[in-house]
């Protein structure tokens, strides 16, 4: 694609895409100076462009030098040359900000397991008065309603501090090439909640370092190129994040937090097929009682699974027959599904699987 328009209006952008005009708004209570502003419509217009690489960039508000370069790191990731801005010159300017305190932390939240892991990790480390949990709600359309439910819901639930932040969203950004730019648009969304909050710590999720086979805000040197760019513009945060396979984040809320993983939201299915699946389930294993949003036959609901029947003490109650049903049925679904799903199902997942079925008498099922 040539060229791509975006306009900004009161924390709003508009873009007309390939087949209809795409929308990021924020909805609600939200911090309304220029700093949010920055980083909204900056992080935003990356986020609105990344599906379609435009070779010219147009705006009618400033892009900041420094997101500029961000925006063309985010290109140069993929192999497409640095864009052309066409938007009005200058930088933009705020106050003095707030000092902030790097002993309190904003932990972007989505109710899944990762997130909920954070927060024990920070609470733990920080104590439970300086975390607060940023909700964005829309961010994720296909999951929106139910994931801002459960975070209300484990909120609630568990005692922790939330915020969320409402997102109109109809950006054709979606599917697993979000991660182009999701997570700094993410991070950047948070900040201005933070300092209110006094909070020097964003913590998202965890980054590796050095795979080119991740997307651009998946990938820990990227961040930490982020990080410069908000020491650069004074902002005094920070976005950290801590790496930890899902098969061991399972089994740490298990072993410190076994209250909290049942209400987790992580679970891939559509709306549509979830009670269709949940019922076969039902009658396949019906001693492993799936949790309440679970679909049970998705990568993230097998992988919770199968850290359960690796570590979860309540699975010694389970018929042997019914694990071993599971069981089969991943191997199969790992073999149907490994060319599609080898972005996400990593080593961690494999090593798990064979350790479970050498356990339960299934060898002949294990990966080389």
């Amino acid at each position: 694609m040539r060229s791509l328009e975006v306009h900004l209006t009161d924390f709003g952008l508009e873009m007309r895409g390939s087949e209809k005009m795409e929308r990021i708004r924020i909805q609600g209570d939200y911090p309304r100076h220029r700093l949010a502003e920055m980083l909204f419509s900056n992080l935003g217009l990356m986020h609105l462009v990344a599906p379609y690489f435009p070779r010219t960039i147009k705006t009618d508000f400033i892009v900041q030098p420094q997101m500029r370069s961000l925006i063309a790191a985010m290109y140069a990731s993929e192999n497409h040359p640095r864009p052309i801005f066409k938007s009005p010159a200058g930088s933009w300017s705020w106050p003095v900000l707030p000092k902030t305190d790097l002993g309190r932390a904003a932990v972007a939240f989505s109710a899944g397991k990762d997130s909920l892991w954070n927060v024990w990790w920070t609470q733990e480390r920080y104590g439970l008065d300086n975390v607060i949990a940023v909700h964005l709600g829309g961010l994720n359309p296909g999951q929106k309603t139910q994931e801002a439910a459960y975070a209300v819901r484990q909120s609630k639930a568990l005692g922790f501090h939330l915020q969320t932040i409402r997102l109109l969203n109809s950006s054709s950004n979606h599917g697993y090439r979000v991660m182009r730019s999701r997570d700094m648009f993410l991070a950047g969304l948070i900040v201005p909640v933070a300092m209110e909050f006094g909070a020097g710590r964003v913590v998202i999720e965890g980054c590796p370092s050095g795979n080119p086979e991740l997307h651009f805000t998946e990938r820990a040197e990227n961040f930490r190129f982020f990080n410069g760019i908000l020491k650069e513009l004074g902002i005094p945060v920070r976005v950290g994040w801590r790496l930890r396979e899902e098969i061991d984040v399972v089994r740490d809320l298990l072993k410190y937090r076994p209250g909290w993983l049942p209400l987790v939201c992580n679970c891939f299915a559509a709306a549509c097929y979830k009670p269709f699946l949940r019922r076969s389930w039902k009658r396949r294993a019906p001693t492993i009682p799936l949790y309440e949003s679970q679909c049970g036959s998705c990568f993230k609901c097998r992988t919770v699974n199968l850290a359960r029947v690796l570590y979860d003490p309540k699975m010694q109650q389970a018929d042997l027959a019914d694990i071993r049903t599971f069981l089969v049925s991943t191997r199969r679904w790992m073999r149907e599904n490994r060319e599609k799903m080898a972005d996400i199902m990593g080593e961690s997942f494999v090593t798990g699987f064979n350790r479970a079925v050498r356990r339960y008498g299934l060898d002949h099922l294990a990966v080389a």
